[in-house]
């Protein structure tokens, strides 16, 4: 939430300057949801998804691909085996990428890691895939497996699991096995694949999944992935052509990368490292004696007749009723690709017809291979009609009123058919009207239709009125932690027949908004009816500017939102510290799906000493409290992100140059401008033509967002100009680049990163100053060993590897275990200025509020100021 461009100081008292005012519409948000991550159709059933859904029915094997973080998934394997081999493909990624880095906005930590849940879904939606994941966290870069699974714990492996459990993969297919270099949670999932693998067999192991109605599973076989070539191996057709999709599975996968927009991964689509031939190859000591050999083509994509060899007492039966199920199967995706939708169906309905009464004989037979041949049976049947869905081509519409439920209302819930189906069936609400949560009650209303068979397509099928308990909460079973997000709220089950088989399809109900620019589709969320966001989260004051005889006054901005359907009288309050006061703010009249904004004034004691001081916002309807922002993801508005509205301020012990004004090249992902901000720094964001053409000479310094000269193409090409403002005195700072990006930024002294630019992933790590008079650690601010506490996730990232003698490195850091890097400060004067350095992680600390960062980027940024004094 951003309503003001920047913190300003005027007199006593620090105020921000120019709202800015978000739009209703821009506040209406909610989270993508699909019911176990299963890819989602799309609005148009097209004739490839027809085609390939009759195909997925003919194949039963079911194949998890593990690995550790979005964007790790060998996308062109995944393509192959779910739409070459029509295998029902699953991804399981153990975190959300939560730790990485942000390539398109300010958002950091969980808040990424919902965006790239986002993105993943939609790359795994592409790839034909079903996703899962693990509530393993992903902590930043990890140099060991030792140090990733001391901090996951059993964590993940339970989870992974439940997946297998849930899954029932014949297939699992370790992304990181045999991996023993590089990013420590690569490392760990390799590990830990094959124990699940084991664990999940195990009645023993997490028993409270087989109380739940979980049963263990054996998984038939685990593969490693290579792109070495493995002569013995299974070679990956990736170069092949679809003959449904009419493109090679390599290109599909290459594809999926546009969705991973926050990593910033799009430019290596093209990079020859896709273009790897790819091997399928056994892992070693964990498949029972298996050899590459074995594995061949119906290996990996079982042909619907082979289900019957799995059980030699039913064999007999089974195959020659999988046989003729197979066969009008075939039968239905020549129809549909003559365009004989209805011929298509018909087929398919027999094949579903016979699938039942095979079914109907399995149920009277007992023992343990009939148990599980009726499961596997029924997995048939529910492709069966995934593929009589794409082939009918339903246009069902489920429309709520609002997608903002609070607890203690009501809301309207429409159902009807857009237009005419493909291929004319028979449908209808079925009579136990829309699934809901516990408590929650559902009529329909007779007035406005009813749910009676509809045919042809119909408008206004029927409403219905939905109540929501005042105690409602959200309902929040075990198995949800390895979807991505929760199932949708509330669904509709919607009968179909056709040729006499009746099938029955889940639909959400959404709601829509549109403005003139967009329409938008939006999940049902259960919210407060009540919620607050306060601005700035953290104050960062100099003790400074709050010494003295009269109290120092800060103002915060609050947004109060109305969620709910009727007017509401909300009373503003804050608990402060003690020795603090707060205006009096009036009651609040806020209408229905509506929201004002606020202002704290608060008032600190004077001499308040160096400490953080927490401040808690609330919102209080009669005798209820609400202390919850619900906020739109900057990057993503369709995505929500709620926590604590709770807010602090810190008082630092930081001397700044008075007046200080500097200048940001920014790629407009940084949150370090509005941190300089607080502070009373005077800070202009240098666009394009600024940096070409503007006079640089009257900043005091200059600063190179993280990322600058890659995401920046006009920072490489005005690099000149920066490296002139440094000879004739000024001070530029460049924050960290990646290593393939480096060579663009032109230091004025050489320098390079490595191979593998260093990096210190341990916040705590030992610090040792090599340089200890060097002005970067003396002015305006004395560091010292405190001022590196309490830092978050890491030291820093992207070091130098080596550098010119001109260059004085100013600190040494290193991880548990490792050599002292150097190259995460390093400095040199150039001419009358200086040139700074720095893959410190300046972007994680100072949001975070760490004292000590703010007051060694106050040093890296004063030194002009220093060399005028001198």
């Amino acid at each position: 939430m951003k309503f003001r461009d920047h913190l300003v100081m005027a007199g006593n008292a620090f105020h921000f300057a120019r709202p800015i005012l978000r739009t209703r519409a821009a506040l209406i948000v909610g989270l993508a949801a699909t019911a176990l991550g299963a890819p989602a159709r799309l609005p148009a059933q097209s004739l490839s998804e027809g085609v390939e859904a009759i195909d997925k029915a003919r194949v039963t094997t079911r194949i998890l691909f593990i690995t550790a973080h979005p964007d790790d998934e060998a996308s062109g394997l995944l393509v192959y085996l779910s739409r070459g081999l029509d295998a029902d493909v699953a991804l399981m990624t153990l975190t959300r990428g939560q730790g990485g880095q942000n390539a398109i906005g300010p958002e950091q930590g969980a808040q990424l890691g919902m965006l790239r849940t986002e993105e993943l879904l939609g790359a795994s939606r592409h790839n034909g895939v079903t996703q899962f994941f693990s509530r393993a966290p992903d902590f930043g870069f990890s140099k060991s497996a030792d140090q990733t699974l001391k901090i996951w714990g059993e964590v993940p492996l339970e989870d992974m699991v439940r997946v297998i459990r849930t899954f029932r993969p014949d297939i699992v297919i370790n992304g990181w096995g045999g991996v023993h270099w590089g990013h420590g949670q690569h490392q760990a999932s390799g590990i830990l694949t094959p124990q699940a693998v084991v664990a999940a067999a195990d009645p023993h192991k997490f028993p409270n999944q087989i109380q739940e109605g979980l049963s263990p599973w054996s998984v038939a076989l685990i593969l490693d992935s290579e792109r070495d070539e493995v002569p013995s191996g299974y070679r990956v057709p990736l170069n092949d052509v679809s003959p449904v999709w009419g493109k090679s599975y390599n290109e599909m996968g290459r594809e999926s990368l546009v969705y991973h927009r926050s990593q910033g991964v799009t430019m290596f689509a093209d990079s020859p490292f896709f273009r790897r031939p790819q091997y399928l190859i056994v892992e070693p000591k964990t498949s029972g004696g298996a050899t590459n050999a074995a594995l061949s083509r119906n290996v990996l994509a079982n042909p619907l007749p082979g289900l019957a060899h799995r059980y030699p007492s039913l064999e007999a039966a089974l195959r020659p009723a999988l046989q003729s199920v197979d066969q009008l199967l075939g039968e239905a995706r020549q129809l549909e690709l003559a365009l004989d939708r209805t011929g298509s169906a018909g087929k398919l309905a027999q094949a579903a017809l016979q699938v039942q009464e095979l079914q109907k004989g399995l149920a009277g037979r007992s023992g343990d291979e009939a148990s599980a041949a009726g499961w596997e049976i029924a997995e048939v049947r529910q492709r069966i009609d995934r593929a009589l869905e794409q082939v009918i081509a339903l246009p069902m519409r489920v429309r709520a009123e609002r997608n903002e439920v609070v607890a203690g209302e009501s809301f309207s819930l429409s159902v009807d058919a857009s237009g005419i189906p493909a291929v004319p069936v028979r449908w209808s609400v079925a009579q136990s009207g829309p699934v809901i949560p516990k408590g929650w009650s559902a009529t329909l209303d007779a007035a406005k239709g009813d749910a009676s068979d509809k045919s042809k397509g119909a408008d206004d099928c029927c409403k219905y009125t939905v109540n929501v308990p005042a105690d409602a909460t959200l309902p929040a079973p075990p198995g949800d932690a390895i979807l991505p997000w929760p199932p949708p709220l509330v669904q509709v089950p919607i009968q179909i027949s056709v040729d006499g088989y009746d099938l029955q399809t889940r639909q959400p109900a959404v709601a829509v908004v549109a403005t003139s620019t967009s329409v938008d589709t939006y999940p049902l969320e259960l919210v407060p009816v009540i919620s607050l966001s306060v601005e700035p989260r953290h104050v960062m004051l100099p003790a400074s500017a709050a010494s003295g005889s009269d109290a120092k006054h800060i103002e915060l901005l609050a947004r109060v939102r109305n969620h709910g359907t009727r007017v509401a009288a909300v009373s503003v309050g804050m608990d402060v510290p003690e020795g603090w006061s707060l205006a009096k703010i009036p009651t609040l009249e806020i209408p229905p799906s509506s929201d004002q904004l606020v202002r704290f004034d608060l008032a600190l004691p004077p001499q308040a000493k160096p400490g953080s001081y927490p401040l808690k916002p609330f919102a209080r309807v009669g005798d209820r409290d609400f202390r919850i922002s619900w906020e739109p993801l900057p990057s993503r508005p369709t995505l929500h992100w709620s926590e604590p509205a709770d807010a602090s301020v810190d008082v630092l012990d930081l001397h700044i140059p008075e007046n200080l004004h500097v200048a940001y090249v920014t790629a407009g992902t940084d949150p370090i401008p509005e941190t300089l901000r607080q502070l009373g720094i005077r800070v202009d964001l240098l666009d394009e033509v600024a940096l070409a053409f503007d006079d640089l000479s009257h900043y005091d310094a200059i600063i190179v967002g993280i990322r600058g000269y890659e995401l920046r193409p006009d920072a490489v090409r005005s690099n000149s100009r920066l490296m002139d403002y440094v000879e004739h005195g000024g001070t530029l700072v460049v924050q960290y680049e990646r290593d393939f990006a480096w060579q663009k930024s032109f230091p004025p002294f050489p320098a390079t990163m490595g191979q593998a630019a260093a990096r210190v992933t341990d916040p705590n790590s030992p610090v040792r100053f090599l340089a200890p008079e060097s002005p970067l650690l003396n002015y305006p601010n004395k560091i010292t060993l405190e001022d590196f506490k309490g830092w978050v996730q890491e030291r820093g990232l992207y070091f130098w590897g080596e550098w010119d003698p001109h260059y004085q490195a100013v600190l040494g850091l290193k991880d548990f275990g490792e050599p002292e890097v150097n190259g995460g400060l390093v400095t040199a004067v150039d001419a009358k200025g200086v040139y700074t350095y720095t893959g410190l992680s300046f972007f994680r600390e100072l949001p975070a509020g760490v004292p000590g960062a703010y007051r060694l980027f106050v040093n890296l940024i004063s030194q002009s100021r220093l060399h005028a004094k001198n």
